[in-house]
């Protein structure tokens, strides 16, 4: 059935190829969460300071296909094989933050630029082709990779992962930074998050705040239980009063398993996990690339690795020995660990310089000009 849809965006695609491409049109797609944010903001931000005359169009897969009415789902369906594939035909730029496997039956214009800026930085879990197996999905995804002009990466370090991932050669892929990396060194821009933050949760003023971010397991049963082995009240418990537990679990799986409570809140939905980073004292994570980007705040991390033997997902390097903080591999060390001062600077900072060349603030900047030339 996927195939089909392909074949129906691809048909619309090419036909529309008769239409001349349009001088500083710019695609932002969204395929992997909602709303415009992280790399494709940034880079709307920077066009708009460079090209006044550009215009953009926007799609979020997640909000096209939402709708739970029938008619909802017939002008969503009518927006992703219709509206997006023609405006995609005519445009000079499109910037990915995901796959679009549709791609792979395209025949852009050579003036169009395909653009993948990914949804993650750096490379610590093995993602994209390094895990998959089914060879259906590879030849769908090397096939629409083929199409990517560009892919922006953190650092020369992690290219040959990238390649590896993506199946798009060496000399396509730069090494600039990412643009959504920008704002940890922009002050107003954290400052926003901040006050973003505790307009949504005046209460937490003041509060000590603790962030688990658990990655996606295989299956549902087994995201649906994440939760059960995370001890919430011992933990509170262990940091005191003054602490306040926040969840956020995978966009892609249901969060109505996290108990809140005046000490734990599930802020699963809340939009913009940059600023669940900046208003956050500690963050707990498993195997979750949250830690890419946290790094670059100098804040303390735990990893809890409870299950470690038996995730299979992989990693591009050593977890124990690369991860930026204590591992603990059970309940009894992750109370210890959660409780002690954290002074894990060495291990946060060979894990940065592991993954950015340059974490300056000026990622946008260099991805804009080398899309100039």
């Amino acid at each position: 059935m996927k195939e089909i849809g392909y074949y129906l965006f691809a048909f619309i695609f090419n036909i529309c190829r008769i239409f001349p491409v349009s001088d500083k049109k710019i695609i932002l797609y969204n395929g992997h969460n909602r709303g415009l944010h992280g790399n494709l903001l940034e880079m709307q931000k920077i066009f708009r300071q460079e090209e006044p005359k550009a215009h953009f169009c926007l799609f979020i897969k997640q909000d096209m296909f939402a709708g739970k009415k029938k008619t909802d789902k017939i002008k969503g369906a009518f927006r992703f094989f219709v509206i997006m594939p023609f405006h995609m035909a005519t445009a000079e730029y499109i910037f990915l933050n995901d796959n679009l496997l549709p791609l792979g039956h395209c025949k852009p214009s050579g003036k169009t630029k395909i653009v993948q800026l990914w949804h993650g930085a750096g490379a610590f879990k093995k993602f994209g082709l390094s895990t998959e197996n089914n060879e259906a999905v590879r030849k769908q995804v090397v096939r629409a990779n083929e199409k990517l002009t560009h892919l922006f990466v953190t650092s020369q370090k992690v290219i040959p992962y990238y390649e590896e991932a993506f199946c798009v050669p060496e000399e396509r892929i730069y090494a600039t930074g990412i643009p959504a990396t920008d704002i940890y060194t922009d002050s107003s821009s954290r400052q926003s998050g901040v006050e973003r933050f505790y307009k949504k949760y005046p209460q937490l003023k003041g509060k000590k705040l603790l962030l688990y971010t658990p990655t996606f397991r295989k299956s549902v049963e087994e995201n649906a239980e994440l939760t059960q082995h995370f001890p919430i009240e011992k933990i509170h418990e262990k940091l005191g009063q003054d602490w306040v537990i926040l969840v956020k679990l995978h966009p892609k799986y249901v969060s109505d398993t996290v108990k809140e409570c005046e000490y734990c809140y599930n802020v699963t939905e809340y939009p913009d996990i940059s600023d669940l980073f900046f208003i956050s004292d500690l963050l707990v994570t498993d195997y979750s690339s949250t830690i890419v980007e946290y790094v670059l705040l100098n804040k303390p991390i735990v990893l809890y690795a409870f299950d470690l033997k038996e995730y299979d997902r992989g990693f591009y390097r050593d977890y124990e020995t690369t991860v930026p903080g204590i591992v603990a591999h059970n309940e009894e060390e992750l109370l210890k660990a959660v409780g002690q001062s954290q002074e894990e600077s060495n291990r946060r900072q060979n894990f940065l310089n592991m993954q950015y060349d340059n974490p300056d603030g000026s990622a946008a900047r260099r991805v804009f000009d080398v899309l100039q030339k």
